[in-house]
């Protein structure tokens, strides 16, 4: 039975990862009509068969968008007019758009990408006093809305232990990267590359440590991303040689810049969030075979370890890093086997296909 989801996002720009290229895409390749309503200045338009329909009301900064009635109000009505038999919203700014579309009678899907009264905490636009009222607050309203709706979608088994008892249906949908999604550096592998980093670059995600050590054993570094402060990014440069800043670059750039890599680091801090949560990169560096030097949280040791295929670090013990990269570039053999365990992985368990069946099953059990 072909089902037509509309998917509803005033934070995501409208070509996010997750939300179009997993989500909308894989769906409606099994034949479903998939639409996403979004939240920018651009026009609608249509990708391989979705349509994009945009609210066209972008807030000038978050305080705003979190407030905001006028984008909400639109999206719903945008909603309203579709008719469709599934409601799949994206931001903890639409709860009440989801409760609405609930007493209209609609099957409504919760998909909480992150635990957000945990990002609250480390917030740094939120004054520090206020974050943990805040947070609380906050908790307390998505609880109550969450029990509402037909079903939670959740992207970590961390997010799913903390609504599982407030709504029967919770189901773990993984962002892990498709299987054609990212070349597999194969023969090609050397750990005699530069070592590499993707991602947002800030503090919390320990830039500056991976900067500090590749530069101690003379690794050099290329970082892939965004920088959040010019502060940040100026220093880096001006401080270690080894460090080149390559920009925000496009997923098949990410792709080429992966495969020559000889490491992918994805030494987060200890923050609440990102602690118990997957990060994306690990997944995309295993997917690229390229050996992976990461926290040592246990959500990742768990993963790193239990596949052989990479080295878990103290994030802030820069001799730490240090020895895991010597280990990892002085011993070919060792490098070879951390690099095809990645990918083997991967293939075997941690990629987007297996997680498209899950979605499907999640519609499918809403809509009997």
């Amino acid at each position: 039975e072909n089902m037509k989801i509309c998917h509803i996002t005033t934070v995501h720009p409208r070509h996010d990862i997750r939300i179009f290229w997993k989500e909308c895409l894989s769906t409606a390749k099994e034949g479903n009509e998939a639409i996403l309503i979004v939240n920018d200045d651009q026009d609608d338009e249509e990708i391989d068969g979705i349509k994009i329909l945009s609210v066209k009301c972008p807030s000038k900064n978050r305080l705003t968008r979190i407030l905001s009635v006028s984008a909400k109000k639109l999206a719903y009505n945008k909603a309203m007019d579709l008719k469709a038999d599934i409601y799949h919203f994206h931001d903890p700014e639409l709860l009440g758009l989801g409760i609405k579309l609930k007493k209209q009678g609609f099957c409504v899907i919760y998909d909480s990408h992150e635990d957000v009264p945990r990002q609250i905490l480390a917030k740094e636009w939120i004054p520090r006093f206020m974050r943990r009222i805040v947070s609380k607050i906050f908790e307390l309203y998505e609880n109550r809305c969450v029990k509402k709706y037909d079903a939670i979608i959740v992207p970590t088994p961390h997010i799913k232990e903390r609504f599982k008892n407030l709504n029967k249906s919770v189901w773990e949908v993984c962002n892990f990267p498709s299987i054609d999604d990212i070349n597999y550096s194969g023969h090609n592998y050397s750990h005699n590359n530069p070592g590499c980093y993707v991602g947002g670059l800030t503090n919390n995600r320990g830039i500056r440590q991976i900067a500090e050590a590749t530069n101690k054993v003379g690794l050099k570094l290329n970082l892939c991303g965004e920088f959040n402060s010019i502060g940040l990014q100026q220093e880096l440069l001006k401080k270690y040689d080894n460090v080149k800043y390559l920009g925000f670059l496009r997923r098949n750039e990410i792709s080429e810049i992966l495969s020559n890599s000889s490491m992918g680091f994805v030494t987060l801090l200890n923050t609440p969030n990102d602690a118990m949560s997957y990060p994306i990169k690990l997944f995309e560096y295993m997917a690229a075979g390229i050996p992976v030097i990461s926290s040592n949280f246990p959500v990742y040791r768990e993963i790193v370890e239990e596949n052989n295929c990479g080295i878990c670090v103290d994030p802030l013990d820069i001799d730490d890093i240090c020895d895991a990269i010597e280990k990892i570039r002085k011993n070919k053999a060792y490098s070879d086997e951390l690099h095809k365990n990645g990918r083997k992985a991967i293939n075997e368990k941690y990629n987007w296909e297996s997680q498209v069946k899950i979605l499907i099953d999640c519609y499918n059990s809403c809509l009997n």
